[in-house]
């Protein structure tokens, strides 16, 4: 019955999606959790996938199969694709939630922080050795079970999908509307710093503290998922914000500072 409603090649695509999804996952997390020292759950969903390693090794089985023999080619077609993958996936984030997720912007040779040489190096790798190395014997252990029960466990993680989706869309709703008061306090500073620029350090202080205090408050009101969320891409910023760094208590204040600081600098000297 469920061999009839489903062609198996696509059925058999789509557990490569979930597969290298998975796999993508796994790599983001052992690499976070090693450089913080603690675990970190690196995805932009709940569970333990990341759909752009799925969809894009998808990409790379279908696009990049000719060069399978040929390995140069192979790493430069794998290093191109997963640059323009990278970069159409951080640019539609970017519009869908008007949130930068990732940014290379320290790296060399990165266009517009979103994609950079050196990463597009290590996609390029990383692909030769799943086509080389990885996929075939992921198909010849698929190719152990039952097309039936291939089929059924797809639905289900389908299921699955679409609800830790919707999840998430929920989640960073929530975050965009805490950020949304962030960005306002955090024009409230700077309008502040304009107006006891010429005050006592003591003033500026007096000010600080009250702003932090504010902050803080807006920190509080993060749930674990947005928590999360924060901990899983820390360089999380509005694409309109950019001295606003949202997972540091003191940033908004440090920004507010380093203004002053200048200013007296600037006072002094004349």
């Amino acid at each position: 019955m469920f061999a009839n409603l489903a062609n198996q090649d696509f059925v058999n695509l789509a557990w490569f999606v979930v597969i290298y999804a998975f796999m993508g996952w796994l790599l983001e997390t052992v690499y976070a959790s090693w450089e913080e020292r603690r675990f970190v759950n690196r995805g932009f969903l709940s569970g333990p996938f990341c759909p752009i390693y799925g969809f894009g090794s998808l990409l790379m089985i279908v696009i990049l199969h000719p060069l399978i023999n040929k390995p140069y080619h192979l790493f430069i077609g794998a290093v191109l694709l997963a640059s323009i993958l990278e970069y159409l996936t951080g640019w539609l984030l970017e519009k869908v939630f008007d949130h930068k997720w990732w940014d290379y912007s320290n790296q060399s040779y990165n266009l517009q922080g979103r994609i950079c040489l050196r990463y597009s190096i290590y996609w390029g790798i990383l692909a030769v050795v799943m086509l080389k190395l990885i996929h075939p014997e992921a198909v010849r252990l698929g190719g152990m079970i039952p097309f039936s029960y291939r089929l059924l466990g797809l639905y289900g993680i389908s299921f699955y999908f679409l609800a830790d989706f919707m999840d998430t869309v929920l989640t960073v709703s929530e975050l965009k509307a805490v950020l949304a008061e962030m960005q306002h306090l955090a024009a409230e500073g700077r309008e502040r710093l304009e107006q006891i620029r010429e005050s006592s350090v003591e003033g500026f202080e007096e000010t600080s503290a009250e702003l932090k205090a504010k902050y803080e408050i807006l920190l509080n009101r993060l749930t674990i998922r947005n928590q999360r969320l924060l901990q899983a891409f820390p360089n999380l910023r509005n694409k309109h914000h950019h001295f606003l760094r949202i997972t540091n208590p003191d940033g908004i204040i440090d920004t507010i500072r380093k203004a002053y600081m200048i200013y007296e600098t600037r006072i002094k000297r004349q």
